[in-house]
């Protein structure tokens, strides 16, 4: 008949304090993905992911996936770094 349906929610704490944040939209540069809570960084063909090499380079912090092809940056704020998906 009715089967009732458990979900298990977990909660990721990415804001350390209360800095305001600053905010950007911007298109993706083709043929990247950018992951939720990501560093990146700007190039002129758009926004993308960070590497551990470009960490010097980076624009903001992504406040959620590409999957739409467009993504915004957090560009100021307090996180906590393991609330932050680093590069490897």
């Amino acid at each position: 008949m009715y089967e009732i349906k458990r979900d298990e929610l977990t909660r990721k704490n990415v804001f350390a304090g209360d800095f305001p944040i600053a905010k950007e939209v911007g298109e993706v540069a083709e043929g990247e993905t950018v992951r939720q809570y990501a560093p990146v960084i700007k190039t002129a063909g758009g926004f993308k992911e960070a590497t551990a090499a470009g960490l010097d380079e980076l624009y903001g912090i992504a406040a959620d996936d590409s999957t739409d092809g467009g993504v915004v940056c957090m560009l100021t704020g307090e996180f906590f770094a393991d609330g932050l998906t680093l590069p490897e």
